[in-house]
């Protein structure tokens, strides 16, 4: 009996683990597409350069046409408005 409890303990532990460790692997894009705007200014300017969008390979694929105004950067306004698209 107490060998059961033991077992079935372990194996719902191990499917409990299994199911946390699996929701971060559904979609990598998706756990890319989520950093925050705030988490890629790495220096702190208010404005993403091309190094600093790098980090998010979605943004660093789309920064020419999220760059409204062309001047090498991304404001907060403009990254906002690529994420709603």
């Amino acid at each position: 009996m107490t060998r059961s409890i033991a077992f079935l303990a372990a194996a719902l532990l191990s499917v409990t683990a299994f199911a946390g460790d699996n929701k971060d692997k559904k979609d990598p894009a998706m756990k890319s597409s989520a950093m925050t705007f705030e988490s890629l200014d790495k220096n702190g300017d208010a404005q993403l350069s091309k190094t600093e969008a790098a980090a998010d390979r979605s943004l660093a694929d789309s920064f020419a046409s999220a760059d409204t105004n062309g001047d090498g950067y991304l404001s907060k306004t403009e990254f906002m408005a690529r994420s709603k698209s």
